[in-house]
């Protein structure tokens, strides 16, 4: 009887020694080590599981209950009347170039300018390949697309080597920031993604995830 009742309660989330956390690859440069330094302080027993992935594929991970709550851009493909939203912060979309590009030394770019430039992109499913075909349709063309990578980082060690030219979010600034560089779009260009994070209203009372997220509620007023 004792150990039916310790289950039931792991699988509620109360007494349960994992917690499962998804996030975008971008934001394991500052946010999620930042988070989870926070949630380990609340809750020193706990052992953190963390899954990178899209928005759409952690958003079906969180639906199929293999993740507690996951950290995305808050756009419409993780709309659900089944989760809870808490914005975190918003980021600004750049041009990335190498460092010797000619853009490199520029405040600012017109988009239209690099027509018939190449470029590299994220898969479906990732919240910034949206965005940057956004941003491409609000330029007026389509870009040439080299290949299609599955995480930033990869991305941006295509980038840095001059296979070509990308549009990524800001918080990736220090990642290869001797290679590559973030160039500002022109205002008629410019996109804001939303971060935050994302989590089923059925599990918004279980313990582990309230210390989530009262440390992403102190994470956005430091931002």
């Amino acid at each position: 009887a004792e150990q039916m009742v310790r289950q039931t309660r792991e699988a509620a989330g109360f007494y349960a020694e994992r917690f499962r956390l998804g996030a975008l690859y971008s934001l394991t440069v500052k946010t999620v080590p930042k988070l989870v330094m926070g949630l380990k302080l609340r809750r020193s027993e706990l052992n953190i599981d963390l899954t990178l992935g899209s928005n759409t594929d952690l958003l079906q991970r969180l639906k199929n209950h293999e993740l507690e709550a996951i950290l995305v851009s808050l756009d419409e493909s993780v709309s659900d009347p089944a989760c809870e939203q808490l914005p975190l912060f918003s980021d600004d979309i750049f041009l990335a170039v190498p460092t010797d590009s000619p853009f490199a030394g520029q405040p600012e770019v017109d988009l239209a300018d690099l027509a018939d430039s190449t470029f590299i992109t994220l898969t479906q499913g990732f919240a910034t390949h949206r965005d940057g075909a956004r941003v491409f349709q609000q330029a007026g063309f389509e870009p040439k697309v080299a290949m299609q990578v599955n995480d930033i980082f990869t991305l941006l060690s295509m980038v840095s080597s001059g296979v070509g030219f990308a549009l990524l979010p800001g918080r990736i600034a220090a990642v290869y920031e001797n290679r590559v560089r973030l160039i500002a779009l022109q205002p008629q260009y410019r996109l804001q993604q939303h971060i935050g994070v994302v989590f089923l209203k059925a599990r918004e009372r279980e313990p582990n995830l309230l210390a989530l997220l009262a440390e992403c509620r102190m994470y956005s007023r430091e931002r």
